[in-house]
């Protein structure tokens, strides 16, 4: 059995393409069952408080709370991913018309400002953590402490600005090779 891998997708000669999974980073690896684990939890935790509350009338105490953090580690989760797919919503009005240097260009441009952005709420978040953590702040009805999670979503929001930074260093590596490879390349004459 022979292994070929095909932009970053790897499959055997044994088997169909269509069969063949992209490789996933350890990143991916990590935080895709996180952010599916929390989505199910939310999902039976909606089930489960509407058949307790319409159907039994005794409502589950506290559900809104574990809904919002819940929420909050599925978008932080996703964050990392989302920034290393390069899935962002983007507009891009002006981008079909921008050709080679300029192209390149306006992605170095977008990358460093999402590594930068990235960073920059990640240190905010952090403070706002540190903040809850200092005046003891816990939820209204079941007295969960809510800096850890504010340190979570910092640290998984620092995640996305390391994530993007490394898309932007492999993209001048990657811009430096193909410029050292032109410039080797003799002009046609």
């Amino acid at each position: 059995m022979q292994v070929v891998e095909i932009r970053g997708v790897t499959t055997d000669s044994d088997t169909d393409c269509a069969a063949a999974t992209p490789r996933r980073s350890v990143l991916e690896r990590l935080l895709a069952p996180i952010a599916a684990l929390c989505l199910f939890s939310m999902m039976a935790l909606t089930f489960a408080t509407v058949i307790a509350r319409y159907f039994l009338n005794r409502p589950i105490a506290g559900d809104s709370e574990i809904q919002s953090f819940l929420l909050g580690l599925i978008i932080f989760s996703a964050l990392p991913l989302v920034t290393l797919r390069q899935r962002h919503i983007a507009v891009r009005a002006f981008a079909v018309l921008l050709k080679g240097r300029a192209l390149a260009l306006q992605h170095l441009f977008v990358l460093a400002l999402t590594g930068i952005g990235f960073a920059f709420i990640a240190y905010i978040v952090f403070l706002q953590g540190r903040t809850l953590g200092e005046e003891g702040i816990t939820t209204n009805y079941l007295d969960i402490p809510e800096a850890p999670f504010a340190y979570a979503f910092s640290a998984l929001t620092a995640m996305a600005a390391l994530a993007a930074c490394g898309l932007l260093i492999g993209f001048l590596r990657k811009s430096t090779a193909d410029a050292g490879t032109d410039a080797r390349e003799p002009s046609p004459e």
